[in-house]
């Protein structure tokens, strides 16, 4: 997903190099691109207050030692264990015995087929809290992250900073946060998003712009032509 708005920045400045002739820099953010690919969950969640349900804990593809599993104060994400971290993760773990185990210890077995370890998983992570699990799975450059809820995730400072969540001034909902974008060209980042125009807002701006003189733009609003 992040090669995907990565991909995108990268069309919008060729585009700008064809009308310009200037070069443009292209960052992209894998953290940034899943806030916009959630951005309605999180507008919902921004404007209501209310947080939606989850929608599941994992790939239906990736299972084993992939997805969310539950801790005694939350869940976290593991991005999978290859066969390089799989003995450090067997010991953090406290299943060593299971590590050479042919039903739990292929790699295609945890993460196609990995109901088997998934059960073992969900009885061991409750034991302790996200945080712990966390610090020792990261000091095994285990890839593990807490999972948030949309109301924690709209209070990112550093999500706000990078202008993937904006700042909107809504006419009926008040001043309110809504997804952004993970892309930036140039370093330029935006921290302010403006409302969707309401009906005909503009109208007569782009009339107006397009040559079109008062008097015939009321001639166009009193046939019903706008």
């Amino acid at each position: 997903s992040g090669a995907l708005s990565l991909a995108s920045g990268v069309l919008a400045a060729l585009f700008a190099r064809e009308r310009t002739g200037k070069g443009q820099k292209v960052d992209a953010s894998i953290y940034g691109t899943m806030i916009a690919m959630q951005g309605m969950e999180i507008n919902y969640t921004s404007i209501t207050g209310v947080e939606p349900e989850r929608a599941g804990r994992g790939h239906q593809f990736l299972r084993g030692v992939w997805g969310a599993f539950p801790t005694s104060d939350g869940f976290i994400c593991i991005a999978g264990v290859d066969e390089k971290r799989w003995p450090s993760f067997c010991k953090i773990v406290g299943i060593e015995h299971l590590e050479k185990d042919p039903e739990y210890s292929d790699n295609v077995v945890r993460n196609f087929h990995g109901e088997k370890i998934q059960k073992v998983l969900d009885e061991i992570f409750p034991k302790k809290s996200s945080k712990e699990w966390l610090k020792q799975l990261t000091d095994a450059d285990i890839l593990a992250t807490e999972v948030v809820d949309y109301r924690t995730m709209l209070k990112s400072e550093q999500a706000r900073i990078n202008g993937y969540l904006l700042e909107l001034d809504h006419p009926v909902a008040g001043k309110v946060l809504v997804s952004g974008t993970p892309i930036t060209i140039n370093g330029e980042v935006t921290t302010a998003a403006e409302a969707a125009p309401e009906h005909g807002q503009h109208t007569e701006e782009v009339l107006l712009e397009l040559g079109y003189t008062w008097e015939e733009i009321g001639a166009l609003r009193d046939s019903g032509a706008v």
